[in-house]
């Protein structure tokens, strides 16, 4: 997992708070909650692909597709939830249940 400076997630949650489009695409926005701006987001112990912000306690969902090894980011609007397996859909139309 990445770890970034504050000022610098701050700066990345202000420019991706409106528009979360294209998230998935940029590796620092792992480290950055989209609800109060921190980057102290660690992965939750539980589940590897659940990453959760010690600050507020936001999570969210980032993993690589496993039909074509993509990032999939669930606060990314590319990335709706599949409601066969209830995982995201990658933009390549993977997800858990590999409906393409």
């Amino acid at each position: 997992m990445m770890t970034i400076a504050a000022a610098t997630a701050m700066a990345l949650f202000r420019l991706h708070k409106g528009d979360r489009a294209g998230i998935n695409r940029k590796p620092d926005m792992e480290s950055v909650c989209l609800i109060c701006g921190s980057a102290h987001v660690a992965p939750d112990s539980g589940n590897p692909r659940k990453l959760v912000c010690r600050n507020c306690g936001f999570a969210f969902f980032r993993y690589a597709c496993p039909a074509c090894a993509q990032v999939v980011d669930s606060r990314d609007p590319s990335n709706p939830l599949c409601p066969a397996c209830r995982g995201r859909k990658c933009a390549c139309g993977g997800c858990d249940c590999n409906t393409l």
